[in-house]
């Protein structure tokens, strides 16, 4: 739309300058005929196109779509990848801080996960991080309690099957 409106505006003041700088005679006639020609072609231009190309869009054409195919972002997925790790990491020592205030436990936290696809709508696809299984490296002196607590309240807070070792 900017592109057409800028058009037009050169156009004219093109055209104006022009019928303003010619000098008087037989040919000024036909000068100023052209010039007004001229405006009228570049005011009336998304008609023309449309019966060229079928589209009255004038925002889009065959062009633009083929340039637009070329300069389409793509996804780094290493650097997806890099992130989606480094989220893990964070989550598992913020889990092993959980367990030291909550159980006043010592332990380290390894967790098993995956990249889980997911569509709203039927139009919007994007991979997710879902963790299938926690880890807890627990020490040898806890009771079958303490053990118990810890397995049920990381299955309540995380939906996922926890592993003690």
């Amino acid at each position: 739309m900017n592109g057409y409106l800028l058009s037009i505006i050169g156009t004219v003041l093109l055209c104006s300058i022009i019928t303003v700088i010619i000098p008087n005679g037989k040919t000024a006639g036909t000068v100023k005929g052209i010039a007004k020609l001229v405006c009228v072609l570049a005011i009336i231009a998304p008609i023309l196109r449309f019966f060229k190309t079928g589209e009255l869009d004038w925002t889009t054409s065959k062009i633009d779509e083929n340039n637009f195919s070329k300069s389409v972002i793509e996804i780094d997925q290493d650097f997806i990848q890099y992130y989606s790790e480094s989220r893990v990491r964070e989550t598992e020592r913020q889990m092993e801080t959980l367990l030291k205030e909550e159980f006043n436990i010592e332990t380290a936290v390894s967790l098993r996960w995956e990249f889980e696809s997911e569509t709203v709508a039927s139009r919007y696809e994007w991979e997710r991080i879902r963790i299938k299984q926690i880890y807890v490296k627990m020490p040898e002196n806890l009771s079958a309690n303490a053990w118990n607590d810890v397995q049920e309240y990381l299955k309540k807070n995380y939906c996922s099957e926890v592993v003690l070792e």
